[in-house]
């Protein structure tokens, strides 16, 4: 999991309620959508319900790659 105050500068959390149950909430990349291509059409319950972790893996590798 990776800590959303640990996220560089255009990058955030997104999930809807299902991400928020399951604490499997996305990175999104400004401008570009979540990192692991899922698409982010929902209300973003993450930022409502103040989740703290991303942990989707496909979004956590993603943005490991990117910020290297």
């Amino acid at each position: 999991m990776i800590n959303k105050k640990d996220l560089k500068a255009n990058y955030s959390l997104f999930g809807n309620k299902g991400n928020v149950w399951s604490n499997t909430s996305h990175i999104y990349k400004s401008g570009t959508g979540n990192l692991c291509g899922t698409p982010a059409l929902s209300t973003n319950h993450a930022m409502y319900a103040g989740v703290e972790v991303a942990g989707c893996e496909k979004c956590i590798k993603a943005y490991k790659e990117e910020v290297k």
